[in-house]
């Protein structure tokens, strides 16, 4: 793993410790949690968006359906 300067306000940081010392982790454990999550939320996001423009472009396209049923089948 590699190492990254990272600031914070006063709140913001007050609110991580406070976080992590009730989840018995680390600052840099629980960020890096919470980054991995909003990234999984954010392709997700952009998954569903292209999603959404193929099937107003395609209608009746049955041939991605497949491609959908998988995505629900997603894990960590």
């Amino acid at each position: 793993m590699r190492n990254v300067q990272i600031s914070f306000d006063e709140n913001l940081l007050d609110a991580l410790d406070r976080l992590a010392a009730s989840a018995k982790t680390s600052r840099s454990a629980l960020i890096r949690e919470a980054l991995k999550r909003w990234i999984q939320e954010r392709e997700i996001k952009e998954f569903e968006e292209q999603w959404i423009q193929s099937i107003k472009k395609n209608p009746d396209g049955s041939k991605d359906a497949d491609i959908w049923a998988d995505a629900q089948e997603w894990s960590d």
